[in-house]
C-alpha cells in the first residue's frame, strides 16, 4: 500500500516523532512517503533519512499565518498524491488532520488521525468528530477526552498503543553500561527521560523536588536526566541549586540517539509513553507519571495492563513529594521475577507488529 504520512510539526525530539519512527518501522513492506514542517532538526532528519532510505521526506509549512505558502503546499501535496498513486493519509497531528481533511476534498484519498496529546489548544472542538471519521488514540485516557470534549463517537475511535522494538530494547549487563557511559559504579541511579516542555518538564521539576526524601532512605542515590525543551533553562537553574545543597546528586544531559544502555544502566525509571515501555523491556522498574498534578506510581505485574491502557498516566494519587518518593522506593524492591513478568506481558501486547497491525486493519477498511 503506497502511504503518505503527514507530520505537520518541525521534525525534532518527541513522543509523535518516535510513534511515527515506530510505525515506519512496522510498516515496512508499504511504500512510505513522509511529510514534516519546516524548522526541523537537520541532524535528526538526517538520522531519519539514514534509517529510512526508502522513505521520501518531503517538507511543508504547516505553521505560522503565511497563507499563501499553506495554499501552494497544500496544491503540491495533491499533485504528488495523485504522482504517486498514494492509496491512504496517516496524520499524525490535529493540523496534520485539517490538512488531510482539505487533502480529500480535492484529491478523494481518506485519511486517519493520530491522537498524541489532549489537544489543550483547539478551539472549535464540536467541529473535529465532523471532520475526522477515524481517530488513533494511543491512551484511554485521550479516547475518554475525544468522547467527552470533543463529541466523538467510539466507533470513530481506535485505540493503538504504541509499539516497540525488542531487538533493540533488551537486557544488558549494568555494570558494563555504566563504565561505558561514565556513571557511577555503586549509586542507585533513577533516570528520567523527557522533553522539557510547559507539562513534562512541570513532571521534573517535582522530580527533582521529591529527590530529597529519597536521600533520607538511600543517601548514595543519583538522579540523571535526559532532555531538551523550552523549560530546559529553568530546570538547569534548580539542578544547580540542588547539588550546590546536597552535593552532585543530578545530572542532565541532552537528548541521545540510543537510549538502550541508559535504561540498563540505572536502577529505576520515572516515566511514561514509549520511555516506559523501552524501559520495562530492558527488565527494570518503572514509576509511571507523565503530568504534575497525578500519577500511577511503581508498577507491578498487578497493574501493567491498566497502566497500558491509560500510556502510564494515571490519576490514582496526587503527585507530592512524599508520594514519588514512595513509589520510587516501591520500584527499587521490585524482584526481578515480576519484572520479567512484566517483560513478557508487553512483549505480546506492545510489539511493532501489533501496531502496524492496527493501523493496517483500519487503513483496508477505509479504502
Amino acid at each position: 500500500m503506497n502511504i503518505l504520512i503527514l507530520f505537520s510539526q518541525p521534525w525534532r525530539v518527541g513522543g509523535a516523532e518516535t510513534h511515527v519512527e515506530a510505525l515506519m518501522q512496522g510498516l515496512v513492506g508499504h511504500t512510505l512517503f513522509l511529510t514534516v514542517n519546516e524548522g526541523s532538526d537537520t541532524d535528526k532528519l538526517r538520522q531519519l533519512q539514514k534509517k529510512f532510505p526508502n522513505v521520501e521526506i518531503i517538507k511543508i509549512q504547516a505553521r505560522g499565518a503565511n497563507i499563501f505558502r499553506w495554499i501552494s503546499d497544500i496544491k503540491s501535496l495533491c499533485a504528488f498524491i495523485k504522482k504517486e498513486h498514494i492509496q491512504v493519509i496517516s496524520a499524525q497531528q490535529r493540523t496534520a488532520g485539517i490538512w488531510a481533511y482539505i487533502i480529500r476534498h480535492y484529491t478523494r484519498i481518506p485519511y486517519t488521525v493520530t491522537m498524541h496529546d489532549p489537544w489543550h489548544r483547539a478551539m472549535f472542538k464540536s467541529v473535529y468528530a465532523k471532520i475526522f471519521s477515524q481517530v488513533f488514540c494511543v491512551s484511554r485516557n485521550l479516547s475518554d477526552t475525544l468522547q467527552k470534549d470533543f463529541g466523538f463517537l467510539p466507533k470513530q475511535i481506535q485505540l493503538i498503543n504504541n509499539g516497540i522494538d525488542f531487538r533493540k530494547f533488551k537486557p544488558k549487563d549494568k555494570q558494563t553500561c555504566r563504565q561505558e557511559l561514565g556513571l557511577d559504579p555503586t549509586a542507585p541511579l533513577v533516570l528520567h527521560v523527557s522533553r522539557l516542555s510547559r507539562v513534562k518538564g512541570a513532571v521534573t521539576l517535582k522530580i527533582i523536588d521529591s529527590i530529597p526524601r529519597v536521600l533520607q532512605k538511600r543517601p548514595e542515590a543519583k538522579l540523571i536526566l535526559i532532555g531538551e525543551g523550552p523549560l530546559r533553562a529553568t530546570i538547569n537553574e534548580k539542578i544547580l541549586a540542588f547539588n550546590q545543597q546536597y552535593g552532585d546528586k543530578i545530572q542532565i544531559y541532552d537528548f541521545v540517539s540510543s537510549l538502550t544502555e541508559w535504561y540498563n544502566a540505572v536502577d529505576i525509571l520515572i516515566g511514561e509513553g514509549r520511555v516506559a515501555m523501552e524501559t520495562l523491556a530492558c527488565l527494570k522498574p518503572i514509576v509511571a507519571i507523565r503530568n504534575a498534578d497525578t500519577f500511577i506510581g511503581a508498577i507491578n505485574g498487578a497493574n501493567i495492563a491498566y497502566a497500558c491502557d491509560v500510556n502510564f498516566d494515571g490519576k490514582d494519587q496526587p503527585v507530592n513529594a512524599d508520594n514519588m518518593a514512595s513509589a520510587m522506593e516501591r520500584a527499587f524492591q521490585l524482584e526481578q521475577e515480576e519484572s520479567q513478568k512484566i517483560a513478557d506481558y508487553i512483549k505480546d501486547r506492545l510489539s511493532l507488529d501489533t501496531m502496524a497491525q492496527a493501523y493496517m486493519d483500519v487503513f483496508k477498511r477505509i479504502t
